[in-house]
């Protein structure tokens, strides 16, 4: 089930990036400082005048393997001739250059940015994402028939559909325990998720849920709806370490965990 998820939402990982995001970032560095934006691109390879002052060039190389270097050889041996014969061929390589660049004015304001600047980042701090998602989050949970919670744990993957929403592809796992024994809950969800603010995530999906009683004694598979909150303690670019809540309702069982994930959002 997990695995149809990602399918599902790998195809929606693109939908919001490159040419599209970048007209984001790029509306976004307007009025910030060329040395903020220095600082967080690194210097950049080229300055020239401009028609409001400097124009800066930030640009980047990177070669792709189209085809990689073979090479074959055959023998053949009869009662009269030895036939010998190779052949080689060489790789297939490709370079591809990303470049974005600033305009900045006689304040050292930026007034005009253009290019993929997602290659290089947004100004810190704002709410604004592109590309494919990932979360992973472990910590204490339990089901409503288990009043003592067990290691649990909960993930996600997708791609971003705008600036703060994505579509993603959720499992939840939750363990307790009982006096009749051990117990645990699976759930698979297909939904969205959302940054109201830049450190706060909120998510949620209809789900399938798969449930054990306390003891392994009997399996119920039933829909449910699936939701969760992520606080980010921790954001460094692209990275993010939060506390996250999960919960899952259904028809035969509620489950849910909290613990701390790490994310790449």
């Amino acid at each position: 089930m997990l695995a149809s998820c990602c399918v599902a939402t790998a195809a929606a990982s693109g939908c919001y990036s490159g040419v599209a995001a970048s007209a984001d970032v790029n509306a976004a560095w307007r009025g910030h400082s060329q040395q903020e934006l220095e600082t967080a691109w690194g210097a950049p390879k080229l300055r020239e005048a401009g028609a409001t002052g400097p124009r800066l060039h930030w640009a980047d190389e990177h070669y792709n393997i189209e085809q990689l270097p073979s090479a074959r050889a055959a023998l053949a041996i009869t009662a009269t001739s030895i036939d010998v014969s190779a052949a080689a061929q060489t790789g297939v390589m490709s370079l591809s250059v990303t470049s974005a660049s600033a305009d900045i004015d006689a304040q050292a304001r930026i007034v005009q940015m253009r290019g993929l600047s997602t290659r290089w980042g947004a100004p810190t701090g704002l709410n604004l994402r592109w590309g494919t998602v990932f979360g992973l989050a472990i910590g204490m949970g339990r089901l409503a028939e288990t009043p003592t919670p067990l290691p649990s744990g909960s993930m996600y993957i997708g791609g971003m559909l705008g600036p703060r929403h994505a579509l993603i592809g959720t499992m939840n796992l939750a363990s307790g325990s009982a006096d009749a024994g051990g117990a645990m809950g699976f759930a698979w969800g297909l939904g969205m998720q959302w940054w109201p603010a830049a450190r706060l995530a909120v998510r949620g999906a209809p789900a399938l849920v798969l449930a054990f009683e306390p003891g392994f004694n009997n399996v119920a598979l039933s829909p449910g709806l699936q939701g969760g909150i992520g606080y980010a303690a921790v954001r460094a670019g692209s990275f993010v370490l939060d506390v996250r809540f999960d919960l899952t309702v259904s028809s035969n069982t509620a489950l849910g965990s909290f613990g701390v994930g790490v994310n790449l959002n």
